[in-house]
C-alpha cells in the first residue's frame, strides 16, 4: 500500500513491473554515481590551487565536448 513519504515505489503484482522497478533502481544508482563524480570534479576545481588558466579559455576543447556527445546520440 502507498503512503505519504514513501521513498520506494509500491509492491508490484505482476513480472514486469517488478522488472521496471528493478531497472529504475539501477538507473538511480548509475545517475547517483555519475551525479558524486560531477560534484567532487566541480570541487576539486575550486578548491585546487594550481589550476590552469589557460584551460578555462580554451574554445577548441568546448567546441570538441560539444559536439562529441551531439555525436553520439545520433
Amino acid at each position: 500500500m502507498s503512503t505519504w513519504f514513501m521513498f520506494m515505489f509500491q509492491e508490484s503484482n505482476s513480472y514486469y513491473a517488478d522488472n521496471l522497478i528493478s531497472f529504475h533502481n539501477m538507473v538511480m544508482m548509475i545517475i547517483i554515481m555519475i551525479s558524486t563524480l560531477t560534484v567532487y570534479i566541480i570541487l576539486d576545481l575550486f578548491m585546487n590551487k594550481f589550476s590552469n588558466l589557460f584551460l578555462l579559455k580554451n574554445h577548441n576543447i568546448e567546441i570538441i565536448w560539444t559536439v562529441i556527445p551531439i555525436i553520439i546520440l545520433l
